[in-house]
């Protein structure tokens, strides 16, 4: 029973691993530097005070990185 188990463990650590291999297949990492121009993304969820509606901007823009918080996050 345990050497089933084992088994098992190992058959799903390799179709996580696929399906992993799949999804990141496209995704680019990108990395912002102080000094970046970059674009927000005004999604209903995050910011509801500035988007009311779907005919208002999806995005806000030109904004400067003047500090970076982490790998993925940076203060505007």
């Amino acid at each position: 029973m345990k050497k089933l188990h084992e088994q098992i463990r190992g058959q799903i650590k390799r179709t996580n691993e696929a399906y992993k291999a799949g999804a990141n297949k496209y995704h680019k990492q990108l990395e912002f530097k102080l000094g970046d121009v970059v674009w927000l993304s005004l999604r209903k969820e995050r910011f509801p005070s500035r988007r009311k509606n779907k005919l208002m901007d999806r995005s806000d823009g030109h904004f400067k990185v003047i500090e970076i918080v982490g790998s993925n996050a940076c203060k505007l």
